[in-house]
């Protein structure tokens, strides 16, 4: 080192204390299964991940995932992704959740003290093994410009070829950890934690669920907590508007949805396809600022948000992708249109607070007649009624007074059946063609009586 340079490295120790700080381990995990499901994406672009699967065990002596989403190649380990961050160098992280370049590393090292990677391509196979107090003590030595020697810490990983099939059969990635934190190892047996760690991949990643990636924890499969939005062609239909800017695509859609839990109402925000805010009833989604704060008179606003990038440095994700990063540009040009969304859907609300005693008579009515449509379905459908209206079901308080009396029977057909039958039968819809079949069957039971 020269007599006129002050050092300014990371210490290894201060890194690994830092990066793990400001993450809880449900987030750390949902951080791997993020890496998973950005090779399904890139193995299934048709966005179809029927036979794909991430399997997590955990307990209090390991934590494992293994999946069969395509593996990395053996270049990318090389390059990328054992590095500390993304550099500048690194391709575009096509599609992806992952943007900082610290989210494997940062679980890895928060979990325990002796890790496993291990990644399966066509064309590599090759595994990375660290003890971390190991790995925290190595150091290199390299020549000075002076011609002397300086021993610095050295930050680099080893990997080995695989000959032989060990954890992985079919492409994809193996991931253990071992000799894991008191804290973290008491945690893994706890099965609160793991009834909330399941709560948190069934609700923050619904929508690889409803793409139908399989995923097990402890051998138990996680089902798909979606979000759904009143859409009837007779009925109610969101607002919806769409574009692109400054390099994100957006698509905003707002509408009612089930009475339900009040904590489910709200703003859902979606970074390519991964649910990083969800239920916000705060001002950074427009809620007290221009507009009413959130009311449980609102109970049924649901409103989605999906923003979608090639180059997730456009996105607005925070690091631990729990949130939005409200003074970024893209989210301050979209927010007046959630504004704009809300002040479509608001007044509606009020009127049904309106009706009194009969308000969640009303409510209910609509939840059981309207019909609905999945997160992936509004992200996928092309809406034909005008941009930026949201159209409110009528309010029929003759209608609402018979409800009190009414009972709602529902039943599930394939589709190619149910519009046979709405053709044969002259149905102009499929609520019209159970009132029919109902109707037919009270006649030929009549019938039958006399």
């Amino acid at each position: 080192m020269s007599e006129n340079t002050i050092e300014g490295n990371p210490t290894k120790s201060f890194f690994i204390q830092m990066i793990t700080r400001d993450i809880t381990i449900n987030d750390a995990i949902i951080d791997l299964l993020d890496n998973s499901i950005d090779g399904a994406s890139k193995l299934r672009s048709d966005g179809n991940y029927e036979g794909l699967f991430i399997d997590i065990t955990i307990n209090k002596y390991e934590f494992i995932v293994k999946d069969n989403c395509g593996g990395f190649s053996l270049e990318v380990a090389q390059k990328y992704a054992f590095r500390f961050g993304r550099p500048d160098e690194a391709p575009e992280s096509t599609g992806s959740v992952g943007r900082f370049g610290i989210g494997m590393k940062r679980a890895l090292f928060k979990m325990g003290k002796i890790f496993k990677v291990e990644s399966k391509t066509d064309e590599n196979h090759f595994h990375i093994k660290v003890n971390v107090d190991e790995w925290k003590n190595k150091s290199r030595t390299i020549n000075l410009e002076n011609g002397d020697k300086q021993t610095v810490e050295d930050w680099n990983f080893k990997y080995e070829i695989v000959d032989e099939s060990t954890n992985l059969v079919e492409n994809g990635t193996f991931i253990e950890v071992k000799n894991l934190t008191n804290d973290v190892s008491d945690l893994f047996a706890d099965n609160a934690f793991l009834n909330d760690l399941r709560n948190d991949i069934e609700r923050l990643l619904n929508f690889s669920l409803q793409k139908k990636i399989k995923i097990t924890l402890n051998g138990n499969i996680l089902t798909c907590k979606g979000i759904e939005i009143l859409f009837d062609n007779e009925g109610s239909k969101p607002y919806h508007v769409s574009g692109e800017k400054l390099g994100v695509r957006y698509k905003i859609i707002a509408g009612l949805g089930k009475v339900g839990d009040p904590s489910l109402s709200g703003w859902y925000i979606f970074c390519n396809d991964r649910l990083v805010l969800e239920a916000d009833t705060s001002e950074i989604t427009g809620w007290g600022t221009t507009l009413p704060k959130w009311h449980i008179d609102h109970v049924m606003f649901r409103g989605i948000v999906f923003l979608d990038s090639h180059e997730t440095i456009n996105l607005p994700l925070t690091t631990t992708k729990k949130g939005v990063d409200a003074t970024s540009e893209i989210y301050k040009s979209i927010l007046p249109l959630m504004k704009e969304a809300m002040q479509n859907v608001i007044p509606f609300l009020k009127n049904v607070t309106k009706l009194g005693d009969d308000a969640n008579n009303y409510r209910k009515m609509l939840e059981e007649q309207e019909a609905k449509i999945s997160v992936v379905e509004m992200k996928a459908y092309k809406f034909i009624h005008t941009s930026r209206a949201f159209v409110a079901p009528p309010i029929d308080t003759n209608l609402i007074a018979q409800k009190k009396d009414t009972v709602r029977i529902a039943y599930d057909l394939p589709k190619t059946i149910a519009n046979k039958a709405k053709y044969y039968s002259d149905s102009k819809s499929y609520k019209e063609l159970g009132e029919y079949t109902f109707n037919y069957y009270i006649k030929m039971e009549e019938l039958e009586d006399e």
